[in-house]
């Protein structure tokens, strides 16, 4: 029993933000029960809980720009690290899709293209070149319920 809600309780968190109300109606049990749960699924390490904002963008005269890239292997460690430095990147991944890093950019928006500029300046002095960069931008961001 306990199993099954653990087992439900991270489906519905991999497919969106939910509170411990929502979850506990979602798997069929008390909002305390989704409570101690969690809890223990932190403790035990398989997830980790983290407070998130999903801002209105537009409102605060921001963009997301997402970036996909394509590196050389040899070059994919130092980038990482490098994008990892960078105050303006929130999101990072490395991925095994059509891109072999995705990263999210925040900044002003009337920055973007500033900000992609000065990104790929400081690659540059670092004496890293991309193979492939895409870009794309996005004025707000909204938390959406998957269904299953």
């Amino acid at each position: 029993m306990v199993q099954d809600i653990d087992s439900k309780i991270l489906k519905y968190i991999c497919r969106g933000v939910y509170s411990y109300g929502e979850l506990g109606e979602l798997c069929g049990v008390a909002r305390s029960t989704i409570y101690r749960r969690i809890d223990k699924l932190e403790k035990d390490g398989l997830i980790k809980r983290r407070i998130m904002a999903l801002p209105n963008f537009e409102k605060l005269g921001l963009s997301a720009v997402i970036i996909g890239m394509d590196a050389h292997l040899t070059e994919l460690d130092k980038i990482v690290h490098f994008l990892k430095s960078q105050n303006q990147i929130k999101l990072l991944w490395k991925t095994y899709g059509t891109h072999d890093i995705v990263f999210t950019i925040l900044c002003n928006k009337n920055d973007v293209g500033k900000s992609i500029q000065e990104l790929k300046k400081a690659l540059a002095k670092l004496d890293i070149m991309p193979q492939k960069i895409d870009v794309s931008v996005s004025l707000s961001w909204e938390k959406m319920h998957l269904t299953p």
